[in-house]
């Protein structure tokens, strides 16, 4: 379950928010939600972050999949982690659900709806792309600790 429900969640709040949007607003419409900190900037971008690889459909629709079987075999593996698997495993569900949400925008439409921007950001993002890299953070911190404490940190002589 702990992997399952952020998996879920993150897909149905991800399509359900692009759907909104799709429905609501043309693209290039900006709505200012918190001054100009927070904006709501409906954008369809047909590459990676930053808009890069654009016509690479495939070859993302193609990594998101393997990264979400990825994941779904992993995390019932993740024993050998001890008390970080409580972390871990939703960490997975985070990025496999974001890697799903977007796929699904990719196979559906060709493009991937974005529509959060913060100032100061260089990109307008989705909340598949928050849960990726929340997701992905999150992993690395934790292997960073688990590396740590179990005394393999790997130093250079």
């Amino acid at each position: 379950m702990a992997f399952w429900i952020p998996f879920v969640v993150v897909v149905l709040l991800d399509q359900s928010s692009k759907w909104f949007v799709r429905s609501n607003f043309a693209v290039g419409d900006t709505v200012q939600i918190i001054g100009n900190w927070l904006q709501l900037v409906y954008r369809e971008n047909p590459g990676a972050a930053f808009g890069m690889l654009a016509g690479a459909r495939w070859l993302f629709m193609i990594i998101s999949a393997v990264s979400i079987a990825l994941a779904m075999c992993l995390y019932p593996r993740l024993n050998s982690f001890g008390a970080y698997n409580r972390v871990m495993v939703p960490a997975l569900g985070l990025v496999a659900g974001g890697a799903l949400g977007n796929l699904i925008d990719r196979a559906r439409q060709v493009t991937v709806t974005d529509f959060i921007y913060v100032k100061h950001f260089p990109a307008v993002f989705n909340i598949a792309d928050s849960a990726i890299v929340t997701g992905s953070i999150i992993l690395g911190i934790v292997l960073v600790i688990h590396t740590y404490r179990s005394g393999q940190s790997g130093d250079i002589q």
